[in-house]
């Protein structure tokens, strides 16, 4: 009778132990690679390439006074409308462009003459994403004389950066300094703004 309940007490004892042996499966390796691609057109067929000069400034100092200008004064100005330079340049190329004001004329009325030098200090050329870097103007403060028929280089690019900017006056000032049986009436100068593709040596020197 006890070796019968030693065996079931053993048989017991086994049945309740189960362990399962569960083989390892090793993963296969699922990395795999993809490409991104994309064609860029040749400058003959992509009309989006280009250099362009898409604004420049206006500078309306609306009404002064005789004796401002007999005295050589000067007159401060805010502007707030047709204050940009705009440039476009979306060539694909290195090479960078050349800013300049070619030639000015003095404030005219008929026969009436004024001389004067407008100062301004641009804003630096953005992007619409950002500063645009390479492009820059050539003084803090640019001057232009009225009248001069000497080419002004007032801005520059290097060629690294490409796409559309703007730089925005804000202010400008004009120093009178000659004038020419003056009348009453409404005075106009003209300035010639003059956009051109700068040379590979350009470029490099004014990296």
């Amino acid at each position: 009778m006890k070796l019968f309940s030693k065996l079931n007490l053993l048989t017991l004892v086994l049945g309740g132990t189960l362990v399962l042996s569960v083989p390892m499966v090793k993963a296969d390796t699922t990395n795999q690679q993809s490409t991104a691609t994309l064609n860029i057109q040749d400058e003959s067929t992509d009309t989006t390439a280009k250099l362009s000069l898409d604004k420049v400034p206006s500078f309306p100092f609306n009404n002064v006074k005789a004796g401002t200008i007999f005295s050589g004064q000067s007159v401060d100005q805010g502007l707030t409308n047709n204050n940009n330079v705009v440039v476009t340049d979306t060539r694909l190329s290195n090479i960078g462009w050349n800013l300049a004001v070619t030639n000015t004329t003095a404030f005219v009325n008929g026969d009436s003459k004024i001389n004067g030098t407008i100062q301004f200090t641009p804003s630096a050329f953005q992007f619409s994403d950002g500063a645009a870097e390479g492009w820059t103007w050539s003084k803090a403060q640019t001057s232009l004389e009225l009248p001069s028929s000497v080419s002004n280089q007032v801005a520059t690019s290097t060629g690294a950066k490409k796409g559309t900017a703007t730089s925005t006056i804000q202010h400008a000032t004009l120093k009178f300094n000659g004038h020419d049986a003056i009348v009453p009436g409404s005075y106009t100068a003209n300035l010639t703004w003059n956009l051109t593709a700068a040379t590979k040596d350009s470029s490099t020197e004014s990296e």
